[in-house]
């Protein structure tokens, strides 16, 4: 992968790092294979054990060894790409033989077992290849079909059953959204990416909303912040762990908003109203104010006494309309007993 991807390409590497390691999982990033340094992103070794941890993920069909490639939004899964991926795939198995006379001198041992079960890790059936694109490789899938023989097996996952390696090209934007494959949806784009961020913020997904933040400016960035803003916006309840994490989305990536004129405007559209149904509410305020002062000082001004209460009913109505009718009613009553203020 180039230079110039690596923000998408590291972000996503870490975190995914971190998602198999809390399975109890072995996992290394960047896997040297061949003299040319082509690096693997992820390759994630498993016992038969812990592959029943990722039974119920999108990470299912991993075997004994995996190798998982990361295709960012500026970085498509070309013909090229693929056969060099699948040439790194291929470069795992690189384990030297014993000789005769060093299998002969070996004890029939636990450690001889492990040593067998070791060598089969780096058998080629019992690897696979994923690639997780986040643009779809129509060549690849489409036009190529009956080449590379992938197939889909449910919406966004492609399967190729042909050779020794079983491979697997997602494409994040296609996948159900169903809780199995949350791990790839923080890669979406478009109305999918949308609908996953909702259900990150009604459930308090925040590990997934943390990821979709930080590679969100490079995958669908006007969506990330109409998303948030909507979000700010909606009326079922929040958790504050999630309030205090959007906070954080607009104090640390401020410079994002230079470069996003229409949600600029939408925020200054915003501020204008804001200003704006300030002003009103002051002005209203203040003519409210202003009513009650005269209705009181016409009230003491044509009866002599003004109970208590009825001053206190005036003061904690701020219904202008309200204080209006009660103006009126003052100037026609002979007695206070004659309008509202005295029930």
């Amino acid at each position: 992968m180039s230079s110039k991807h690596e923000p998408f390409d590291e972000t996503a590497k870490v975190f995914y790092r971190r998602f198999f390691e809390n399975k109890g999982l072995l996992v290394e990033t960047e896997r040297e294979v061949f003299f040319r340094a082509r690096k693997i992103d992820l390759v994630v070794t498993c016992t038969e054990s812990e592959q029943n941890s990722l039974d119920n993920t999108i990470f299912s069909h991993f075997r004994s060894v995996n190798v998982l490639e990361l295709k960012g939004p500026n970085d498509p899964l070309t013909m090229k790409d693929y056969n060099r991926i699948l040439m790194r795939a291929w470069g795992l198995g690189g384990l030297e033989e014993k000789t005769e006379e060093e299998e002969e001198t070996e004890e029939e041992s636990d450690e001889e077992e492990e040593a067998v079960s070791d060598v089969l890790k780096l058998l080629p059936s019992h690897r696979t290849l994923t690639i997780v694109s986040v643009t779809k490789p129509q060549k690849i899938l489409n036009t190529l079909k009956e080449e590379f023989q992938f197939s889909k097996t449910e919406p966004g996952i492609y399967h190729c059953k042909m050779g020794h390696i079983k491979r697997w090209i997602i494409c994040p934007s296609e996948l159900l959204l169903v809780e199995k494959n949350y791990p790839l949806l923080p890669l979406a784009r478009g109305d999918k990416l949308a609908e996953f961020i909702s259900i990150c913020v009604r459930d308090d997904l925040v590990e997934y909303l943390q990821l979709i933040k930080d590679i969100g400016l490079l995958t669908d960035p006007n969506l990330i912040w109409q998303k948030i803003l909507e979000v700010q916006n909606m009326k079922p309840e929040i958790k504050e762990e999630t309030w205090s994490y959007i906070d954080r989305f607009f104090q640390e990536t401020p410079e994002a908003m230079t470069k996003l004129p229409s949600l600029q405007k939408t925020f200054q559209e915003s501020l204008q109203e804001a200003v704006q149904q300030s002003v009103q509410e002051a002005a209203q305020e203040a003519s409210a104010e202003n009513q009650k002062r005269v209705l009181i000082r016409q009230l003491r001004r044509k009866f002599a006494s003004v109970p208590k209460k009825v001053v206190q009913k005036i003061e904690a109505t701020d219904d202008l309309e309200q204080l209006d009718n009660w103006l009126d009613q003052i100037i026609v009553a002979k007695s206070l007993a004659e309008t509202e203020l005295q029930k």
